[in-house]
């Protein structure tokens, strides 16, 4: 009986001890696997973030654009200001309220493509913001991996 008890602890020993062996190899299986998988989602992060970046940039040219529109609708406002001033100089005040009418129609295209300048600007920037929220959150992301993969290394020394 004796024997046969101590074999089966012995049995049980061995059985136990190959179970502890096995347990940190599959571990490292497992985090190596979750760290592919962080990785390929950061890959996914760094390349809508690009994107992300390519249309602020598209957007920025766009405003740049309208700003020269801007740019080239306030010197014809300004150009039909001065024309309305020396119509009256000469007393044509018809002539010089037709160009008042066109000033002041400039002077609302003016104000509309204003008014759609910053609507932009403040898209660009809360689209930046959002970005440098997604790459702080990406960057703490590689920190979290590179703690993984020192604790893997780690694991794998001690088998």
């Amino acid at each position: 009986m004796k024997t046969t008890s101590l074999m089966l602890a012995g049995l049980l020993s061995m059985i136990g001890t190959a179970a502890f062996a096995q347990t940190p190899v599959q571990q490292i299986h497992q985090d190596n696997a979750q760290i592919r998988q962080d990785t390929k989602e950061i890959h996914q992060d760094t390349r809508q973030i690009k994107h992300d970046n390519a249309v602020i940039a598209a957007k920025k040219a766009d405003v740049a654009a309208d700003k020269q529109v801007l740019k080239a609708e306030r010197q014809d406002r300004n150009t039909l200001a001065r024309a309305e001033q020396a119509d009256v100089k000469k007393g044509d005040l018809a002539g010089a309220q037709q160009l008042d009418q066109a000033r002041r129609s400039e002077q609302h295209a003016i104000n509309a493509e204003k008014r759609d300048i910053k609507h932009d600007e403040h898209v660009i920037a809360h689209r930046s913001a959002d970005k440098q929220k997604e790459v702080v959150a990406r960057h703490d992301e590689k920190v979290e991996r590179h703690a993984d993969v020192a604790k893997r290394n780690h694991d794998a020394g001690k088998i």
